[in-house]
């Protein structure tokens, strides 16, 4: 059940977070792009979609080897969900930076 449970959450949650992720990140890219900040937030928001995937798949994979492995499983979904949050923060932090040096417009 609770294998059940974080795939019918974490699966859409991870999905709709990593389109979240990029698209505010594109966003904050767009705004500072050509500059150190704008390849910051590249490499950021590219290795973090990257790390989820690859967390989400081999994590899906454990679960339905064992099962007693969602119990194992559970506190690194938890853990990966803080820092995504995290990681959002930071983004919106550094739009409303961006913003503020650009004026709100975006770079060409």
């Amino acid at each position: 059940m609770v294998r059940n449970i974080i795939l019918w959450i974490g699966w859409p949650v991870l999905i709709g977070g990593s389109i979240y992720l990029f698209l505010k990140g594109r966003h904050v890219y767009n705004l500072v792009k050509g500059s150190l900040v704008g390849k910051v937030v590249k490499i950021l928001v590219y290795t973090m979609i990257v790390e989820m995937y690859s967390l989400g798949i081999v994590c899906t994979a454990y679960m339905f080897s064992s099962t007693e492995s969602a119990y194992l499983v559970l506190p690194v979904f938890g853990i990966w969900f803080v820092m995504f949050v995290l990681s959002l923060r930071v983004l919106i932090n550094a739009e409303k930076e961006a913003r503020a040096i650009t004026g709100g417009t975006v770079a060409k």
